[in-house]
């Protein structure tokens, strides 16, 4: 009776929410498709240029390759009567590129003011008892202490885009929407590029112009290697080591190995296939690892991913629980498409809720 007199009280707030906020999502949705609109013409112009200054290059080192390219292209050509043929249209392009950068710089602009001013919005009608503050330092000690991020370093780029603190049933949680940029083997292997003469300017169209023309995604999300949801609380079982649980993929396993952070750990072989088949577990410890992880536990946790619907990581280590969800969007930020339905806010609350619920959910109290 208690559980769906609280599911008839959220469900009114989603609905009192989705009607003070419709306008608002509907506005957000429109300044959203215009500054990506602006973001994907101010990256063709900026291929256009590289290509140019390519051409450019290639004439200096390629003398032959004037016969072969198109007749239009052959007036941009430096003669000597015209000796900065060249230099007219990579000027146009720069203009160009100036006025397309400001166009998109203040679209983007007023799309995050007004999605940030929405979704502090909802999160207040949503949970009003929670503390919640969008201007809030990136948890970086916490994230890196809780070593579910195989390539992390704290000088790494981490950003914070909002964080709730709250206090249920006796245990304060605390839960940020990050974005991450590691140095993994894909960063790394595109740094060693970017020093190559040359070779580097074809690195940047793909990486930084190529990846921005076609993504869906807004400019602040396209280059994290990780961006979602990261949560931390007390855990009541005292530990010496850390257990670590990721999604079972061999992306997961490469990163975990191929860092060479963790060498102190190992692959810990469970015997519940229904968790072994969604989740791979290390720990520095066999018998701290199976203390941890009861069966009941890990019935708990594949529950906890599938009421999140996303890939979930988690660790155990000094009385301490880390969660992270990983989310293209982020919790504090909308879904790229239109969002003027309500499971906008089912979704945001749902996020929300499950989070504010782990002790629960995983019976930690």
């Amino acid at each position: 009776m208690a559980s769906s007199l609280k599911f008839g009280c959220m469900q009114e707030l989603i609905e009192k929410t989705y009607k003070l906020t419709q306008k608002s999502l509907n506005d957000i949705y429109k300044k959203r498709k215009t500054a990506q609109f602006f973001q994907k013409i101010m990256w063709v112009i900026t291929g256009l240029f590289f290509v140019a200054s390519l051409l450019n290059m290639s004439v200096s080192y390629f003398p032959d390759i004037v016969n072969n390219i198109p007749e239009f292209f052959k007036q941009f050509q430096p003669s000597a009567s015209n000796p900065y043929a060249m230099t007219y249209p990579l000027i146009g392009l720069m203009l160009l590129l100036y006025i397309t950068t400001f166009m998109f710089t203040k679209a983007f602009q007023k799309f995050k003011i007004k999605e940030t001013e929405t979704i502090t919005k909802m999160v207040k009608l949503l949970f009003p008892k929670v503390d919640f503050a969008q201007n809030t330092m990136a948890p970086v000690n916490q994230i890196v202490t809780s070593k579910l991020f195989a390539w992390i370093k704290k000088e790494a780029p981490i950003y914070s885009y909002g964080q709730i603190r709250s206090k249920v049933n006796y245990i304060e949680i605390n839960i940020a929407d990050i974005g991450i940029v590691e140095e993994n083997v894909s960063n790394t292997f595109i740094d060693a590029l970017m020093r190559i003469p040359f070779l580097n300017m074809f690195v940047i169209l793909y990486q930084y112009v190529f990846k921005n023309i076609v993504s869906g995604k807004s400019a602040d999300n396209i280059y994290y290697t990780y961006r979602g949801m990261f949560c931390w609380l007390q855990f009541k079982k005292n530990l010496n080591g850390h257990t670590v649980i990721l999604p079972s993929n061999q992306r997961a396993k490469l990163d975990r190995v191929l860092s060479l952070n963790f060498k102190e750990e190992q692959k810990i072989n469970l015997e519940d296939p229904r968790f072994t088949n969604q989740f791979i577990v290390y720990s520095t410890d066999q018998v701290e690892a199976r203390y941890v992880l009861s069966t009941a536990l890990m019935e708990r946790i594949v529950a906890l991913k599938e009421k999140f619907n996303q890939p979930i990581m988690l660790s155990f280590q000094n009385k301490q629980l880390y969660l992270a969800v990983k989310n293209e969007n982020g919790l504090f930020s909308f879904p790229s498409g239109k969002l003027d339905t309500i499971n906008t806010i089912k979704e945001l609350a749902n996020d929300i809720k499950t989070a504010l619920e782990i002790a629960k959910e995983l019976k930690m109290k």
